[in-house]
């Protein structure tokens, strides 16, 4: 079974976005599947150099 599968089936069962894909038609689960506002939690680690050059920004610009 490919990754893409696997995850599908992962997403259905454990509903991590709480959904509520378990009690839903197989029409209900294809819409809430492509609807366009839909997120997806993600987790990126970033420097804390990269954060202070971002926000450094931030204030600059919001002085001028």
């Amino acid at each position: 079974m490919s990754d893409f599968y696997s995850t599908l089936i992962a997403e259905l069962r454990d509903d991590p976005l709480k959904r509520g894909s378990a009690s839903m038609t197989d029409e209900q689960v294809a819409a809430a599947l492509n609807e366009k506002n839909r997120r997806v939690p993600t987790q990126r680690f970033i420097s804390m150099r990269a954060i202070a050059a971002v926000l450094d920004d931030l204030v600059f610009h919001y002085q001028q």
